[in-house]
């Protein structure tokens, strides 16, 4: 019995550790450098990283040619690439490569290899295609990472597979469990070489006539400073991590491995800290609908100063949410962004009768207008056609000479 219970304290350590960069350590918030198929519209990634208030982000988009053109990308790479080692370390708690294609120059990729040297984490997510594989793994940063890649690129088989967790691990994906994390189905799982002293999180079991077992969801602590380094079999953006494979919790799952990676306590109940996270997406749904009638409204005029008012009042409700939510106190915080949701739209029906009061003056005013001008133009057709007061009658006239 005394043996389990410490396997199991052993199992937990790393969940509650310290964090490892300075960046963590001074703010409680964690800082993500996220690189290649990143963008809105091309991956989930940044949208899931915006739901957590203990995350800042910054894109650095090398993979988005269906949202941006390359020129495009390569500018807001040049501008946000850290210009030191000091910056990267100052600025960035986990480094996230999704497919990438690496622009960058020698002295940015040795940067980045150092910052994880000196305790910064990574996760990349493997290619479905060659592009930007060799530039990656011919790369000084391949060694950080627990995978074995091959000197040229594998095509992914095309079969379905579901994930098997693996339950001799810190509760990083363990509590996806009972949500169904083990049911969700994907394609296309990249092959995984693991290096020695790799952990690994979960497996891809794969269909077919005989199911054939392989890594999915690998790990291994890189470094003096024990870097924690992962490799997943494919990117975010695949069916396994979202809805279409009956995935809600995929922005969750990311979001647990960058909490395990800098040793912020992990949240005992998935589901609240789920339900939590789209809570604060919601109210934000509702402010800009209440924001957007007003700013309509004032057009015409209307008194919304109340009603911004009682704005700021939610706005307040949603920063104790926001400070529960960064002590870990999830219940509380769940239960005080939900009231200030439903605040919010009283607000919005408030809103919307302030709307329907200033468009009926408007139509008020326009009926008058076009009533009164009906009227007037009535008024002279009766006139001129009708009673024609307004007309001589003709007569002939002569000129006698």
């Amino acid at each position: 019995m005394r043996t389990r219970t410490l396997v199991a304290l052993l199992l937990l350590l790393p969940a509650i550790c310290t964090a490892r960069t300075p960046h963590f350590d001074a703010t409680q918030r964690i800082g993500v450098l996220a690189v290649g198929d990143t963008s809105y519209g091309e991956s989930p990634i940044l949208g899931w990283l915006s739901l957590d208030f203990a995350v800042q982000w910054q894109e650095l988009p090398t993979d988005v040619g269906d949202v941006m053109s390359d020129k495009q990308a390569r500018k807001i790479v040049r501008i946000y690439t850290p210009r030191t080692l000091q910056k990267l370390l100052d600025t960035y708690d986990v480094l996230i490569f999704l497919e990438p294609r690496m622009w960058f120059s020698g002295r940015e990729i040795h940067m980045f290899k150092t910052g994880v040297d000196k305790g910064i984490s990574s996760l990349l997510t493997l290619w479905p295609d060659p592009e930007g594989y060799l530039s990656f793994v011919d790369s000084e940063l391949a060694p950080v990472y627990p995978q074995n890649f091959a000197p040229n690129f594998e095509q992914p088989q095309n079969v379905p597979y579901k994930a098997k967790i693996n339950t001799n691990t810190p509760p990083v994906l363990t509590p996806f469990i009972p949500v169904g994390i083990e049911k969700f189905t994907g394609y296309k799982a990249r092959a995984i070489h693991l290096k020695e002293g790799s952990r690994i999180w979960a497996w891809a079991i794969k269909g077919g006539m005989i199911s054939k077992s392989d890594p999915y969801i690998i790990s291994w602590q890189w470094g003096e400073k024990k870097s924690e380094t992962w490799v997943i079999g494919v990117d975010v953006d695949e069916q396994w991590f979202n809805e279409k494979g009956g995935n809600q919790y995929g922005g969750d799952t990311i979001l647990n491995m960058l909490y395990y990676s800098v040793g912020k306590p992990l949240p005992e109940n998935i589901e609240i800290v789920h339900n939590l996270r789209s809570a604060f997406y919601q109210y934000n749904v509702q402010k800009r609908l209440v924001l957007s009638v007003m700013d309509f409204v004032d057009h015409f005029g209307a008194n919304t100063a109340k009603l911004g008012e009682k704005i700021e009042k939610t706005d307040q409700g949603k920063k104790i949410a926001e400070e529960a939510f960064m002590k870990g106190d999830y219940d509380r915080s769940y239960q005080q962004i939900k009231s200030m949701v439903g605040e919010l739209a009283t607000l919005n029906q408030e809103a919307i009768k302030i709307k329907q009061r200033a468009l009926m003056w408007v139509y008020i005013t326009e009926w008058f207008a076009v009533t009164g001008t009906s009227l007037v133009a009535g008024f002279i057709l009766f006139s001129l056609m009708v009673k024609r007061r307004l007309y001589r009658q003709v007569r002939t006239t002569r000129t006698s000479f």
